[in-house]
């Protein structure tokens, strides 16, 4: 799909902050669809030298990536991380300019941005991104659009390499919102798949058994069919989310299920117990790791 022959896109440039773990292959995704990928040096030079083969160009500060940059995407670890470089951004001498935000937020965080954005002179969109290393590689994830309609049609356009479906949810806060929603129903399913296996191992059930028969039922799941398999064979690799990340999304959804006292308590019991195994396990193990204690 060669989005740059529409004459609209044909030299637009896009700056990437975020080169990690889903921005990798956003980059690529861009990149093999006409793009010109400007990206931000990163602590982990790794992913930032695999884009740079592929034809991305490095840049060291912001500035620079603003100077040279059509749209800004982002790609961060939380709302901390993009308030960091949001104030940064300042597009006052220029015609204004679009930044799309696929970090998964808190939904207030979001609200605050779209103020700043007024403030430094460029419209802000967020995205956040469901699916994994794998879907971002394969152009298959999804992105949750909270943005004028606008907005959203560009939007749409830029990220159509990299996802399957892109909808555009509400305005800004609505995006973030249904993202945290989506991630509460991932992160519990494979949260009560992990236990479930977990206490099959505790009480001696045959694991092939258990995944066999269970997997009939209603109890199956993707997560279930990604981790009870590679479990089988001592793979502990299977869930490429960690503790920290985990953490940080249930924090986020408390915020969010504040007047509900039903979801709110079921989050309050997962996050409990992922802080407590973070202490076990440690902040950068993936929430699946939790199956090596048997």
């Amino acid at each position: 799909m060669q989005l740059c022959k529409n004459k609209k896109f044909k030299n637009l440039t896009i700056g990437f902050i975020g080169v990690g773990f889903m921005g990798e292959g956003m980059v690529c995704r861009l990149i093999d669809s006409g793009f010109k990928v400007y990206v931000k040096k990163n602590k982990n030079p790794e992913p930032i030298d695999r884009v740079k083969l592929k034809g991305a160009i490095e840049l060291k500060t912001i500035k620079n990536l603003i100077k040279k940059s059509g749209i800004l995407i982002l790609c961060l670890p939380n709302s901390r991380v993009v308030k960091q470089i949001i104030k940064k951004l300042n597009f006052t001498n220029s015609e204004k300019r679009l930044v799309i935000d696929c970090t998964t937020n808190d939904h207030t965080s979001v609200i605050y941005f779209k103020k700043i954005s007024k403030m430094r002179n460029f419209n802000y969109v967020e995205a956040p991104i469901s699916g994994g290393s794998m879907q971002a590689k394969n152009g298959e994830l999804g992105a949750f659009i909270g943005s004028t309609k606008k907005n959203f049609k560009i939007t749409k356009k830029i990220l159509s390499p990299c996802c399957k479906k892109i909808i555009r949810i509400g305005n800004i806060g609505m995006g973030a919102k249904a993202k945290l929603l989506s991630n509460f129903l991932a992160l519990g399913t494979a949260s009560l798949v992990i236990e479930s296996l977990k206490f099959a191992q505790k009480i001696k059930i045959d694991l092939i058994d258990f995944y066999e028969l269970s997997s009939l039922g209603s109890g199956s799941s993707k997560s279930f069919d990604r981790i009870a398999p590679k479990l089988i064979n001592n793979n502990y690799d299977s869930y490429f989310f960690t503790i920290k990340n985990t953490i940080k999304d249930y924090k986020y959804m408390l915020k969010l299920f504040d007047d509900d006292n039903n979801i709110k308590k079921i989050t309050k019991s997962f996050l409990e117990t992922y802080l407590k195994e973070e202490k076990k396990l440690g902040s950068n193990a993936l929430i699946s790791h939790r199956l090596k204690s048997f």
